[in-house]
This record gives structure tokens, C-alpha cells and sequence, in this order.
């Protein structure tokens, strides 16, 4: 298709989150992700969170503006980059 259904305004910060699941690790990060995501709206903006580990606090459909439950890789992360045009990235 060439046009979308929903509309992508700008003005949003992309936050990454930590991907898959490590033992050890996973709950630290997403944290550090959490704790961004809050800040962010705290300061009055809106955010994009992409992480796929359903794990986390962070893939919780509260916590952001938009969510995309998708796998942490270049290519994705660059299509969605491409379609939102987010005012900055956090990688968390």
C-alpha cells in the first residue's frame, strides 16, 4: 500500500528497551527503560518504546505513547525510525 491507516504526527522520543530475555540482566534494563519512559512523560513527552521481551514492565501498554512489540535489529528499528521520524532516540 502507499498510504497508512494511522496517522505518524512527529514530536515523539524512540526509547529502545533491552530485547530478549537475559538472566541476570533483563530486569536492570528494563528499569533503566521505565524509569526513562516516566522522565520523558514527566517533562511532556510523548514517547515510542520498542521491546519484545513480554517479560517486562516496559512492553506494558501504559507506560507509552505508542508501543512496538517488535524484535531489536537495525532494519526495524530503522522502519519504524523511518515512519514515526521521532524528535530523538534513547537506547536504553
Amino acid at each position: 500500500g502507499s498510504t497508512h491507516d494511522l496517522e505518524f504526527p512527529g514530536g515523539f522520543i524512540m526509547v529502545l528497551g533491552s530485547g530478549v530475555y537475559r538472566i541476570g540482566s533483563s530486569v536492570e534494563f528494563d528499569w533503566c527503560a521505565v524509569g526513562c519512559l516516566r522522565e520523558l512523560r514527566n517533562q511532556g513527552k510523548k514517547t515510542i518504546m520498542i521491546n519484545y521481551n513480554p517479560e517486562t514492565v516496559s512492553t506494558d501498554y501504559d507506560m507509552s505513547d505508542r508501543l512496538y512489540f517488535e524484535e531489536i535489529s537495525f532494519e526495524v528499528v530503522m522502519d519504524i525510525y523511518n515512519i514515526e521520524h521521532p524528535d530523538g532516540v534513547i537506547l536504553s
